[in-house]
């Protein structure tokens, strides 16, 4: 009898079935089939090199002494061992009092590395060799092997036996790795450009030979690369639409991260791939996916001991600098993903002595694999400067909440009120990281290059970011109470802070940086912007606020297509309660309104369809005796339109009662704390997911018909709660965008 084969068979392999690897297998004896079976390979014979070796450089000194006249056997031998001695057994070792059980180890080798703790460390000295703890078959298998643990439904990866006819001509591979280090790596540097640009190019020169966790990467930069650029450039570049190649290369980074098996990975290439596969999806995917992916990489990161310094593990000073730049990446992603579905952004901000340290500020062609030891770190700027700057401002706030916990309360208690009793404590703490983002960096950027004016714009925009939250309007008991002077502050840095955000989406200059500023869209100071045109239409700078109003629209076309989220239909409600109330005043002024924007005439287009759609059915309803469904009555019922609040009039800034409908207040019991946290902190945990069920159930049509006009007699003040409910609301709603297709 033939002994029973190790893999499936061929045909099994490619359904993705489980086969009874019998010579020939049940089902193809059922299908009346050929069952044909993969030749086996041999296996690694790798101790056998290494005793090879060794023989082989013995050989060489005997020969160097024999060149020196010296016998190799006529060298004294090494003394037999003593008779008496025994060797220590596992259980004496585990009793010396000099071996600790707790100490931690980092296996590693060849770009792969293993964190172990504890009971673990004991059984990795059990290996002969350490690296045999770190065997990987990923790269040995055959494509047509069927896998228990690619683990593809995780990231909804479609079966695929290779992904080698998916990359594109050699010349294209280098277009695309051009692209990326112009585009995304300077904004990231999560890989070592002068270190992988020979290996790139082998690659573009022998697709055929490329190892899987090699492949992973190129897929992924492919990706990045595509999604760094508008379809103007695709096409000008490219040859063909954006929304063709981000597809195809999503897939295919998809397929191929399935193929590596990246949820059981050691392979920090692997890890590189994947994070920059969820910058590469963050805009397409909802984004408590997003999170939920990027919780993955976090724990594959922890596995490998990335969350512990490298200089700490004994790691060589390249590879340890390399974990540092990854760490943080990956944890700065972390924070935005989370505080996007509602959670405290720095719930896990950890800097403590054996934590991963920042990264240190020099050049990519200061580091290089074998140097013995880091360079100091550069009081210039460097090609890290956008990271280093961010690093600053993690910084920052990892000092605030060293102190926060301090006094006992919990990350998802954090808000920036709650470390300092007074408003001036808060400002004179933010000064000192003031100070050291323009005496470190601001002040040394020139503005003709682009990467120094990105940092010049973001780290400016951090801090007017910082400046509106410490002085939210939420925070403001009544406009009475509130000095004028604050009030107007904070109106002009709202103003600045959406011209900055216009400058980094819209400025030639930063064309090839544009990509990174549509995640960070400043929706709190977009609401106060509008709900105080709103309230005052005539107020100073309000053609400046029009148009930050009109770039922000023009900058993020899904504001206006994207129906599927709350909080772009309340948003453009509120708006449009705006211009019309700009509309009134002008006319109430015998002032001819100028022509109507384009984005306000798609915007009401948008929802007069939505009301004839409304009214339709109604209708059809009604001659049929059948009632509203149940989306319908939700929305009618619960009056969803987040467009109130305490409105300005006067020569600058008053109140008066609002004319506009609160949203429905989600927040009622247990919801966002009263002062916004650190950074737009929504404070919308998801023990109260339970609540969103209406809001996900609810028929976004029925809103978009509501009447806009300026009419109404409502007094409800605004509510910057309910707002939070409703940014919260709109990340657990499937974006129009179909990842399906990518």
């Amino acid at each position: 009898m033939s002994s029973r084969p190790t893999y499936s068979c061929i045909r099994c392999a490619e359904r993705k079935v489980k086969c009874d690897r019998q010579k020939p297998c049940s089902a193809c004896v059922k299908y009346n089939v050929d069952c044909v079976f993969n030749p086996l390979r041999p296996r690694k014979e790798q101790r056998r090199v290494k005793n090879q070796i060794l023989v082989d450089r013995l050989k060489h000194y005997e020969a160097l002494l024999s060149e020196q006249g010296l016998d190799p056997t006529s060298l004294p031998h090494t003394p037999d061992p003593d008779p008496h001695f025994q060797p220590p057994t596992p259980s004496s070792v585990d009793l010396e009092p000099t071996r600790c059980i707790n100490k931690t180890q980092v296996v590693h080798s060849q770009g792969r590395s293993k964190f172990v703790d504890n009971l673990w460390t004991r059984v990795v000295e059990e290996f002969q060799d350490p690296e045999d703890a770190l065997e990987d078959t990923s790269d040995d298998s055959s494509d047509l092997e069927a896998s228990d643990d690619d683990f593809g439904f995780v990231i909804n990866s479609k079966p695929k036996s290779s992904t080698r006819s998916t990359h594109p001509p050699p010349e294209r591979i280098l277009d695309l790795w051009q692209i990326f280090i112009e585009n995304v790596d300077p904004l990231t540097k999560i890989v070592h450009v002068p270190t992988l640009r020979p290996a790139m190019q082998k690659a573009a020169s022998d697709i055929g030979a490329i190892p899987r966790g090699f492949e992973v990467l190129m897929f992924a930069i492919y990706g990045a690369a595509v999604m760094s650029l508008n379809d103007n450039d695709c096409k000008q570049r490219l040859g063909e639409p954006r929304k063709i190649l981000l597809s195809r290369y999503i897939s295919a980074t998809k397929a191929a991260l399935s193929r590596a098996k990246f949820m059981g990975t050691i392979s920090l290439v692997v890890l590189q791939a994947l994070i920059i596969h969820l910058l590469s999806v963050r805009d397409i995917y909802e984004p408590r996916a997003v999170w939920s992916l990027t919780g993955v990489a976090v724990r594959i990161a922890q596995s490998m001991g990335l969350d512990r310094d490298g200089k700490t593990l004994g790691l060589p000073p390249f590879e340890a600098e390399m974990r540092r730049r990854i760490w943080w990446l990956l944890k700065g992603h972390d924070f935005r993903t989370a505080e996007l579905c509602g959670l405290a952004k720095f719930r896990d901000l950890d800097t403590g002595p054996e934590s991963t340290k920042w990264p240190t500020n020099v050049n990519d062609d200061q580091l290089y694999p074998s140097m013995p030891s880091l360079p100091s770190e550069s009081n210039a700027l460097t090609d890290v400067v956008f990271v280093a700057m961010r690093h600053e401002l993690s910084n920052f706030a990892a000092g605030r909440i060293a102190r926060f916990r301090q006094q006992g309360k919990t990350s998802t208690e954090f808000n920036l009120r709650a470390l300092g009793s007074t408003k001036s404590e808060i400002d004179e703490a933010f000064k000192q990281v003031e100070e050291v983002l323009e005496t470190k960096y601001i002040r040394y950027c020139d503005p003709t290059n682009p990467l120094h004016l990105v940092t010049m714009v973001v780290a400016r925009s951090a801090m007017n970011i910082v400046r509106f939250i410490t002085h939210h309007p939420r925070q403001w008991a009544s406009f009475e109470q509130t000095p004028l002077s604050e009030r107007q502050w904070i109106w002009e840095i709202s103003i600045k802070l959406l011209e900055q955000h216009d400058m980094m989406q819209s400025s030639p200059q930063l064309k090839q940086f544009a990509w990174h500023a549509a995640y960070y869209l400043p929706w709190h100071i977009c609401i106060h912007v509008l709900d105080t045109l709103r309230a005052n239409p005539l107020i100073p700078e309000a053609e400046k606020a029009w148009q930050a109003v009109r770039n922000t629209y023009g900058n993020n076309p899904n504001m206006i297509s994207d129906t599927k989220k709350p909080i772009n239909v309340a948003v453009g409600n509120l708006c449009l309660k705006a211009y019309g109330a700009r509309e009134a005043a002008l006319q109430d002024g015998n002032i001819r309104p100028p022509p109507t924007p384009e984005f306000i005439s798609q915007l009401r287009q948008q929802r007069e369809v939505a009301k004839a759609k409304r009214q339709a059915r109604d209708a059809k309803s009604s001659q049929s005796g059948t009632p509203a469904s149940d989306g319908q009555a939700n929305a009618r019922r619960m009056s969803p339109r987040p467009e109130a609040g305490d409105i300005y009039t006067d020569d600058t800034l008053e109140t008066r009662p609002s004319t506009i409908s609160d949203p429905p207040n989600y927040t009622q019991n247990g919801g966002a704390p009263e002062s916004d946290p650190f950074w737009f902190l929504n404070g919308f945990e998801d023990s109260q997911v339970g609540d969103l069920n209406n809001v996900m159930d609810m028929d976004l049509d029925s809103i978009l018909a509501q009447d806009h006009t300026v009419e109404g007699n409502s007094t409800q003040a605004f509510n910057w709660k309910q707002w939070d409910a409703w940014l919260a609301d709109s990340n657990v709603m499937r974006p129009s965008a179909s990842a399906q297709d990518l």
